[in-house]
């Protein structure tokens, strides 16, 4: 299984969202009512222990990730940046 896939995974079981026609990969999570910050917050715990990374409170608060799509490019340049 992919990093997007995983990142999909846990947020459709947790935030109890299906990615398809009306949530799509760069649906903004918060306005639609899919995550809240405490969510956001929880989301970035699992993405630290899924993936081996460490994710600074700057990173979390300054660039607010709103999709599963910008959720996975920063995931992608933070693993690449732990290579």
């Amino acid at each position: 299984m992919g990093r997007r896939e995983k990142i999909r995974d846990y947020m459709e079981d947790r935030f109890l969202v299906e990615f398809g026609e009306d949530v799509t990969p760069d649906t903004d999570l918060f306005k639609a009512g899919v995550m809240d910050s405490f969510g956001y917050l929880q989301l970035m715990d699992f993405l630290e222990s899924e993936f081996d990374v460490e994710i600074s409170s700057d990173e979390i608060l300054g660039n607010v990730f709103v999709s599963l799509a910008t959720i996975d490019d920063f995931m992608a340049e933070k693993i690449e940046l732990n290579a």
